[in-house]
């Protein structure tokens, strides 16, 4: 059983990275040891939302990073400063939500400025099958904020087109064209139907995991 997939590791590296400017601090003295833990929770955090926002979603026992890492400031910050601590964390944590969800959307108006000029270019399919579908999974458009709107309809029925002559097997990929069809024909932003979208994305991740799962099998083996 895989404990964690790939983009795990990435994330874990990003938090590292994001942390050293704390971890310089506490080695000159600037910071306790219980301070430093709570900043690299946040630090974790960070990371987590990061990597969600740009389509690197890590994954704990198949469970989002993010998801399980939004208690770790408060519960390292509890146990050093109890309830006067959570205050001030969780007024921290209102804030960093209010800027990951204007960075998301911010991230998401640029792509759409971009959108026409967009290349859809996937990496090789027999050289790395994992970054081949994740690539995949990430060049489709999904906004968070932004409504649906006709030419990013326009650009995942492209992509959705060049996975069709490559021969890539998605089951679920006819469904969510004819929901972009929908939306790509009309001249003004649109709702779609989320299910079509959701079962593409839980396809490509089934996919991810059964390559994970054969790929950690195989090391075993060969170990």
């Amino acid at each position: 059983m895989i404990i964690f997939n790939l983009a795990a590791i990435l994330i874990v590296l990003l938090a590292g990275l994001f942390s050293i400017p704390f971890i310089i601090i506490y080695a000159f003295g600037g910071m306790s040891e219980k301070m430093l833990v709570i900043c690299v929770s946040w630090m974790i955090l960070v990371a987590s939302f990061v990597g969600k926002s740009s389509g690197t979603n890590g994954r704990i026992f198949f469970i989002p990073m993010w998801l399980l890492s939004i208690p770790l400031p408060f519960i390292f910050t509890y146990a050093t400063y109890q309830w006067t601590g959570i205050g001030v964390t969780f007024a921290i944590f209102l804030g960093f939500i209010g800027l990951v969800i204007g960075f998301v959307y911010m991230s998401e108006k640029k792509r759409l400025g971009k959108l026409r000029s967009e290349k859809i270019e996937f990496p090789d399919r027999d050289a790395d099958a994992v970054v081949y579908w994740e690539a995949v999974k990430s060049k489709f458009f999904t906004p968070t904020f932004l409504k649906m709107t006709p030419e990013i309809a326009r650009f995942n029925i492209r992509v959705a087109d060049i996975l069709e002559k490559s021969g890539a097997e998605l089951n679920t990929l006819e469904a969510y064209k004819q929901e972009m069809n929908k939306v790509g024909s009309k001249r003004t932003k649109a709702k779609i139907d989320a299910t079509a979208e959701k079962n593409l994305m839980e396809e490509i991740d089934q996919k991810i995991i059964a390559l994970l799962e054969a790929k950690e099998l195989l090391e075993k083996v060969s170990g």
